[in-house]
C-alpha cells in the first residue's frame, strides 16, 4: 500500500522525483563506509571505500484507462522519464556504482473484469520493458526482471480513507464486504458521486508501471582530496662558539683560543659564508612555498568555478523540470476532466 499512497500523490500533485539518485561527487565516507586503500596522485591524496549498503532508485510511469501502450505526455510521464534518463545516462558514465538487477512491474486498477485486468498488467509490464530496451538496452546491461500485478479493490482501500471522496462510510463498507469484484464494482457505480470521484482521482494513478532499480551491496568508492602542503623549515640556529679543551684542573678549565688575528678572520669568513648560504635556502625555500600556495589557489578557484557552473546548470535543469511537471499537471488535470 505505500507504493500506491506515493503513486497517488504523483499523480496529484505532479511533483514526485526518484526516490534516491545518485550524484556525480563520490559521497563523503561513514559510518557504513570500511576504508579500503589510501594512494597519492600528484597532489591528491586517493582514498578509496567499500560502502556496506546505498539506496535504490524507483520511477513510475502512468498508463490510459483499457491500454497497455505507454503515452509519454500523460501526468507526471515526462518527468519521470527524463529522470529516468539522467539516472541512467549517469550510471553508464560511474564505474563504480553496481546495479545488482531492475525489476518492471506492471499494474491494473480493480473495476473492469479480473482477467482483463491481469492481462493489462502483464502487457503493460512487457510494453514498458520493450520502450526501456529500445532507449536504453536496459536487458542487455542489466538483470530485468518483469512482474504484473491486478489489483483487487482492497489494494486502493487506503486511498479510499485517506482521500475526501464524498459517501466515504459507504464506499469502505462496499469495499469491505464479501461480494465478489464485479459486484463491488457494481456497488459502487450506485453510488454516483462517489463512484465519479473515485474515476477522476482514485482509479488512474493505479494503472502504472514502477521500475525499481537495486544496487549491489559493497559498491566502492574513491574519494580525491589535495595534500597538505609542509610549512617552510625554520632557518638553522647559527653554530656556537667552538673550543678545545687542552688541560683541567681543579682550579678550572684553560682552553686553547686562536693563535692570530688571521685565523680569527678566517673564521669570521667562514661562519659568513656558511649564514649567507643558509640565508640563500631559506629564501629558495620560501620562494617554493609561496609558490606551491599560488598553485593550489589556483586549483581551488578551478574546483570552486566548476562546482558553481554545475550547481547553475543543475539548477536550470531543475527549474525547467518543474515547469514541464506544472504543464504536464495541468495537462493531467485537464484529461482528468475528461475522463
Amino acid at each position: 500500500m505505500k507504493t500506491i499512497v506515493t503513486t497517488l500523490a504523483l499523480a496529484l500533485c505532479a511533483a514526485t522525483g526518484v526516490t534516491a539518485q545518485m550524484k556525480s561527487a563520490a559521497p563523503a565516507p561513514g559510518a557504513d563506509s570500511v576504508l579500503l586503500s589510501e594512494t597519492t596522485d600528484g597532489d591528491y591524496i586517493v582514498r578509496r571505500y567499500l560502502v556496506r549498503s546505498s539506496g535504490d532508485a524507483d520511477f513510475t510511469m502512468h498508463y490510459r484507462i483499457s491500454l497497455a501502450t505507454l503515452d509519454t505526455s500523460l501526468g507526471g510521464n515526462p518527468k519521470q522519464l527524463g529522470d529516468l534518463n539522467a539516472f541512467l545516462s549517469g550510471l553508464v558514465g560511474d564505474t563504480l556504482r553496481k546495479v545488482q538487477s531492475v525489476t518492471i512491474t506492471g499494474y491494473s486498477s480493480p473495476d473492469g473484469p479480473v482477467q482483463l485486468n491481469e492481462k493489462l498488467a502483464a502487457q503493460r509490464a512487457q510494453d514498458f520493458k520493450a520502450y526501456a530496451d529500445s532507449k536504453y538496452g536496459l536487458s542487455k546491461r542489466y538483470t530485468v526482471r518483469v512482474n504484473s500485478v491486478a489489483e483487487d479493490w482492497k489494494m486502493c482501500r487506503t486511498l479510499v480513507a485517506q482521500s475526501q471522496i464524498p459517501d466515504r462510510t459507504a464506499v469502505l463498507q462496499i469495499i469491505d464486504g464479501t461480494q465478489t469484484p464485479e459486484q463491488k464494482e457494481l456497488a459502487l457505480e450506485k453510488l454516483p458521486a462517489a463512484w465519479n470521484y473515485m474515476k477522476a482521482n482514485i482509479l488512474p494513478p493505479l494503472r502504472r508501471v514502477e521500475v525499481m532499480i537495486v544496487y549491489a551491496d559493497g559498491n566502492i568508492v574513491e574519494q580525491r582530496t589535495l595534500k597538505p602542503k609542509p610549512a617552510p623549515a625554520p632557518a638553522p640556529a647559527p653554530a656556537p662558539e667552538t673550543y678545545e679543551v687542552v688541560d683541567e684542573t681543579i682550579t678550572g678549565v684553560i682552553v686553547e683560543m686562536p693563535e692570530s688575528k688571521k685565523e680569527m678572520r678566517e673564521e669570521h669568513r667562514t661562519a659568513a659564508r656558511e649564514a649567507k648560504q643558509d640565508a640563500t635556502m631559506t629564501r629558495r625555500e620560501a620562494r617554493e612555498a609561496a609558490r606551491i600556495a599560488k598553485r593550489d589557489a589556483r586549483e581551488a578557484k578551478k574546483i570552486e568555478r566548476r562546482s558553481a557552473r554545475a550547481a547553475e546548470k543543475m539548477a536550470k535543469k531543475e527549474a525547467k523540470a518543474a515547469k514541464k511537471a506544472a504543464k504536464a499537471m495541468q495537462k493531467n488535470e485537464k484529461d482528468l476532466e475528461k475522463m
